[in-house]
């Protein structure tokens, strides 16, 4: 329902002229895209809540990494901000890809998001399973790292999102008995912030 309000929104603020009924359209048409995002958001952390990421076999890391990657990177936004680094061999983990796509998406979606504009956003995967999701911006405080994982907990980014990404992919990590680290400043920098999800 959601989509289809949407969509009507944007036919309509094709067919009118420039002027105060087109802007007050557009403000619509924002607040329908942030209703549309906390509902895929609250979809996920009901998936998360039903325990999907209990259930585990082997999954080639690499290729969800590099589907989830290219996906974000059709956006127009997002054209050459995505930087990949994946190894020859692709490693495999115990995984559900569905869970491990959702954590994917949350993490590179967040560092698109709270990163500066059009800087880019690093993701990499090591030989040992390992995924970083990097991005610059200022070093946030050890204080504000620790309760990012809690459902609504945002940093001090004025960029818009709903404070959940972080705490679903956290959820689903842990179903899979790996770990989600938060670390800050960014590995190898003096600012950023980076996730690092190991897999078991």
């Amino acid at each position: 329902p959601v989509a289809g309000a949407l969509a009507q929104v944007q036919r309509l603020i094709a067919e009118l002229p420039n002027g105060a009924s087109r802007q007050r359209a557009a403000e619509v048409e924002t607040s329908l895209e942030g209703l549309a995002h906390l509902a895929e958001k609250l979809l996920q952390l009901s998936r998360a809540e039903s325990g999907i990421g209990l259930v585990t076999r082997p999954v080639d890391v690499v290729s969800v990494v590099k589907l989830v990657v290219e996906e974000f990177s059709r956006r127009p936004a997002n054209a050459g901000r995505l930087m990949l680094d994946l190894p020859a061999a692709p490693p495999m983990r115990q995984a559900d890809i569905d869970a491990l796509g959702i954590i994917l998406r949350n993490l590179i979606e967040n560092a698109l998001i709270h990163g500066p504009a059009g800087d880019p956003v690093h993701v990499s995967c090591a030989l040992d399973g390992r995924i970083s999701i990097r991005n610059g911006g200022p070093v946030v405080s050890g204080e504000t790292l620790h309760v990012l994982k809690k459902r609504f907990r945002r940093g001090g980014s004025r960029a818009s999102g709903s404070g959940l990404g972080l705490a679903i992919a956290s959820k689903l990590v842990a179903q899979m008995g790996g770990a989600l680290d938060l670390r800050s400043p960014a590995s190898g920098r003096k600012d950023g912030f980076e996730a690092v999800v190991t897999l078991a």
